[in-house]
């Protein structure tokens, strides 16, 4: 069997005389001033009526910090998610404690502001009561009377059952998302409306929509024993499977539970937040000239309607325009901006597709085996020397050398080494499943792309990785390979081996990023000058090798980078403006 680095020396044969491209060259000369939120984010809120916070990549960017910094803005009254499920999850650290939320609005832990979860949204209400409000509970958070749902569609457990067998674990969440929404697109599932209305009607939806769960286990071949043994299995992995579904599958007279089952814990449970019509909260909250802030979740690259990825995207409008359509305030009488967040020097993604900028395939960690942090082991332990040799294996064409790297617990090609000790480093691990995240370099052939769709606001999450590297780099093109040798036609275009795809050029879909390579710009990180919150003075000026790295971004994306991240804390990030 071929090893992975074999395979990947293989295609650097192929690839090693790759023309070096002007963008390796390119040299910014864009000054930044550190100032502040009052300077740089107020102006914004201050000129429109909608604020979205998207994701600019493929989800996971540390959106929290500058939705909460723009939430905490005196003028936004109302915070709204959009578009969601418990796929997408965030993070929010308050008064010390840290709360994981998949629905919830962030804002929910800042007092007097108003949050919804509103059109578009999916819910598994058992679970958001045992995961999210009772968070809420134990830290004594009032709710009841800031936040409101509207009306949901149903996550069921046959939802995410069928997500289960349907799908391999490395391609899914495992939260029933593709298959709510083919209940919703079928028009056979439950609204949350639904449940507050007649048993009769509850029963009979359910009836219809359930035969699509019966039909799917009939064609595998299954029976729920043998689901059940798989679902023990998957929890001896590590993997949460949550009671209701256990229940569900053992259970008799299925539609009977599920009506008992959502009397308990939604409409006979006094802590289910209040409902209302998220629509029209939206709107009288704008008639009012009051701010709306909307969350996102995951991101532009994950969107149903954003064509290059569909085959592993999520199944919802997660770009900025699809959230935007979704909220049904008037485009044309109220003015909207985007604020993008991205995540360098190490961005990552969850789930399998293509991704050229990855140090690894999407699947490597689940293809081993590895369902969270701790199976790595003690492999590629050594962060510091890793990075330093990936980046010196960069040739002067960005073309990477795939240098082996061997320890005690075997041999890698620098590129795993490099996946694996970032994912460690940095604690990089899904907020839903907790597996660890492939990790790679900031995309500016993606990032262009994503600036003419919803830009040219970005923030940068996680700068202060730089901290540890003596290098940092960006992909400032790919470098398309076929082994078969074959031409890959994407969108009229066909796709040689030989061909470098540019930024600006057409961005390819999925079918021709799966061969393309990263051609990649090294430059200097700034380990002698560390801008983490806890190294750093706050009246000190952003390292130059900061700006060079920053500047380079915008001149070769278009974005407009006004904060970075540097720690935790919503505090903890740096905002700024140009110097010339």
């Amino acid at each position: 069997m071929t090893t992975f680095l074999e395979k990947q020396l293989q295609t650097f044969e192929a690839i090693k005389d790759t023309p070096r491209i002007p963008e390796l060259s390119h040299e910014s000369s864009l000054e930044f001033i550190v100032s502040s939120a009052e300077e740089i984010i107020h102006p914004i809120i201050e000129a429109n009526d909608v604020i979205v916070i998207a994701g600019s990549y493929f989800g996971d960017e540390g959106k929290g910090k500058i939705t909460d910094a723009v939430a905490r803005d005196p003028l936004v009254e109302l915070v709204i998610r959009l578009n969601s499920g418990e796929n997408a999850g965030h993070t929010v650290h308050h008064n010390g404690k840290k709360f994981v939320f998949h629905l919830t609005p962030s804002a929910v832990t800042i007092p007097g502001k108003i949050c919804a979860i509103g059109p578009e949204c999916v819910m598994d209400p058992v679970n958001y009561m045992n995961k999210e409000i009772s968070q809420l509970i134990k830290e004594g958070i009032d709710y009841k009377n800031r936040l409101f749902v509207g009306n949901v569609h149903i996550v069921t457990p046959y939802h995410k059952i069928l997500d289960f067998i349907v799908n391999p674990s490395n391609s899914s969440t495992l939260q029933g998302m593709s298959p709510s929404h083919a209940s919703k697109v079928w028009k056979k599932g439950l609204r949350l409306d639904d449940l507050f209305n007649s048993e009769e009607g509850q029963r009979k939806k359910l009836e219809e929509d359930m035969q699509l769960y019966f039909a799917f286990l009939k064609q595998k071949g299954l029976d729920e024993t043998e689901v059940i043994k798989r679902f023990e299995e998957l929890a001896a992995t590590g993997r949460s499977v949550p009671e209701h579904i256990m229940g569900f599958l053992k259970a008799e007279d299925k539609v009977g539970y599920l009506v008992s089952l959502y009397k308990e814990n939604v409409t006979h449970n006094e802590n289910f937040p209040k409902r209302t019509d998220v629509n029209k909260l939206v709107n009288d909250t704008l008639k009012k000239g009051k701010k709306v802030l909307v969350e996102s979740p995951q991101a532009y690259w994950l969107s149903n309607a954003t064509e290059k990825h569909w085959g592993s995207s999520t199944s919802a409008q997660t770009h900025a325009a699809g959230v935007i359509a979704s909220g049904s305030f008037n485009i044309t009488r109220y003015r909207i901006n985007v604020i993008n967040v991205a995540k360098t020097p190490a961005d990552s993604r969850v789930g399998r597709g293509a991704n050229p900028s990855s140090f690894v395939n999407q699947t490597y960690f689940s293809d081993k085996g590895i369902n969270k942090l701790d199976d790595l082991g003690n492999a590629c332990i050594n962060f510091n020397e890793i990075q330093r040799q990936y980046f010196k294996s960069i040739q002067s064409n960005g073309i990477l050398n795939p240098t082996k790297w061997e320890d005690e617990t075997g041999e890698y090609s620098i590129s795993e080494a490099m996946a694996i000790a970032s994912s460690r480093k940095f604690g990089e691990k899904g907020a839903t499943t907790g597996k660890p995240r492939v990790t790679g370099l900031f995309d500016c052939v993606a990032a262009y792309q994503v600036n003419d769709a919803q830009g040219p606001y970005l923030t940068i999450s996680a700068l202060d990785r730089g901290d540890n590297q003596d290098f940092v780099g960006l992909t400032v093109a790919y470098a398309f390979h076929n082994p078969s040798g074959n031409a890959i036609d994407s969108n009229g275009i066909k796709y040689q081996n030989g061909h470098i795809v540019k930024i600006g050029d057409p961005y390819p879909c999925d079918n021709v990023l799966r061969f393309c390579h990263p051609i990649v710009k090294v430059m200097p990180g700034w380990k002698d000058t560390p801008i983490a919150t806890d190294k750093r003075d706050p009246n000190d000026p952003l390292p130059v090798s900061v700006q060079r790295f920053l500047g380079t971004i915008e001149d070769l994306t278009g974005f407009n980078v006004i904060a970075v991240g540097n720690g935790q804390n919503t505090p903890d990030m740096i905002y700024l403006k140009k110097a010339n």
